[in-house]
Order: structure tokens, then sequence, then C-alpha cells
């Protein structure tokens, strides 16, 4: 079916050239969180027309859009025929994995006798708002706090730019665990693991934060083949 792209996300003219996102990466933006949280499952045709139509533009930022999400191994464009959403690639989210498990050992391990109470305040606020976004059963809210907690801790060791790196490489894994969040006590598992990052930051052990650090991230990967079990049609082969 054709992708469904919001009136509101089209491109704000209100405001400058020079200040305003380009079409492309507005229209890039949405449609790949829309492929990530499975707003926009594996197999879904996308029409340049129509998105192009709802955006109010011509269809060439949308081609471009789409050609972006192909690098990423996120479509699948047939020429002079059709773009799908294309289906998990596990090879690329278990190589995500084992970049974001690389940098992240590293901070926690940096983080440990240089992060300062202010910090590590700051990190417990997140974890308060996760536990809370749980209690009201907003995953949503939920997702977005868990990057804000990563993505202070890379800004915390002054490293802030490879969490841009990470963030284009992880889209697959990305996916992988927007399926196995609801997963019962998967959300608790993350929370407790969260503050046992801190805990071991906070006690100044470069070797307990680091396990702490592999034991968080190893969760969604470990669990991909019940993952695949649970949610066959987003995959297209065998792992």
């Amino acid at each position: 079916m054709p992708t469904e792209v919001s009136t509101s996300m089209r491109p704000d003219t209100s405001q400058p050239k020079s200040q305003r996102v380009s079409a492309t990466q507005q229209i890039y933006a949405a449609l790949r969180q829309q492929v990530i949280d499975l707003t926009l499952p594996p197999g879904t045709q996308l029409s340049k027309k129509e998105i192009a139509s709802r955006y109010g533009v011509s269809q060439t930022p949308v081609r471009e859009a789409f050609m972006l999400l192909e690098e990423e191994g996120l479509v699948d464009i047939f020429p002079q025929s059709r773009t799908e959403v294309a289906y998990i690639d596990v090879q690329r989210a278990r190589e995500a994995h084992f970049l974001r498990r690389s940098v992240e050992v590293e901070i926690a391990r940096a983080l440990c006798g240089k992060i300062t109470e202010t910090q590590l305040i700051d990190l417990r606020s997140i974890v308060q708002h996760q536990t809370a976004h749980l209690k009201a059963n907003d995953l949503a809210a939920f997702t977005e706090a868990d990057g804000k907690f990563h993505r202070s801790m890379y800004e915390m060791a002054s490293v802030g730019g490879l969490w841009d790196i990470i963030h284009a490489r992880r889209a697959h894994l990305d996916r992988l665990r927007h399926l196995h969040l609801p997963t019962k006590g998967k959300a608790s598992a993350i929370i407790k693991d969260h503050n046992a990052i801190i805990d071991a930051i906070t006690s100044g052990d470069p070797d307990a934060a680091e396990f702490a650090v592999r034991e968080h991230i190893k969760g969604t990967v470990s669990a991909t083949e019940e993952i695949r079990a649970h949610f066959p049609e987003h995959f297209s082969s065998p792992i």
C-alpha cells in the first residue's frame, strides 16, 4: 500500500531558505522514522507522486530521499517499477551493534573518574523520566528518553559527533529494538541496566562500567532469533 506522510511534516516555507531544512531532508527523516517504527512495514510500496503531493513539492526531493534511504538499506528501488520498504537486514543490525558496543564501552570507561556530579544527576533524571513513561505505557516517549540517555553519555565524554555516525548506521538495529521493546520485562530491564551503568561509572570502576554496558547492549541482538520467530513477516531470509 502507498505510504502515508503527515501533511504536518511539509517543509516550513515561513523561514528563509538558509534557515530551513531541505525538503529532501525532511522527507527522508520522516520516512526513515516511519520505517524504523514500522508504521511503514517491510514490503510497503512508496509512491513518489503521492508523497510529493502531500509535501507540496516536486518529485525530485522525494526521489533524493528514496536514494538516501536506499543507501541505508531501508528501501529497495526497482528502476522504472517501484520502491518498497526493505526487510530487516540482520547482518547490518549486527554490524551496527558491534560498532555501538565498541564505542559505548570506551565511553563508559572514559567517564569513570571524569564524570561530574551534575552530569550524574542529569543521567539519573533521564532514567526517572523513562520510569514515568513506562508507568504511563508510553513506549514512544520511553524510546526517546532512551536515546537521550545514551547520547548524553557521548556528549559527556566529548565525542558527541560519534552519535551521529552510529545513528546513521543503526536503522536496522533500531527496527529490531522496536519489535523487541514491547516484550514483557524488556523495558524494565533497560531501566535496570541504565541504573547499573550509572552506578558503575559513579564508583569509578572502568571494568564494572564496561561489563554493565556490554550486558545492556547485547539484549536485542542476542534475542534476534526469538524476534524473528514472532515476526517472520519482517524478515526476508534465514538468519
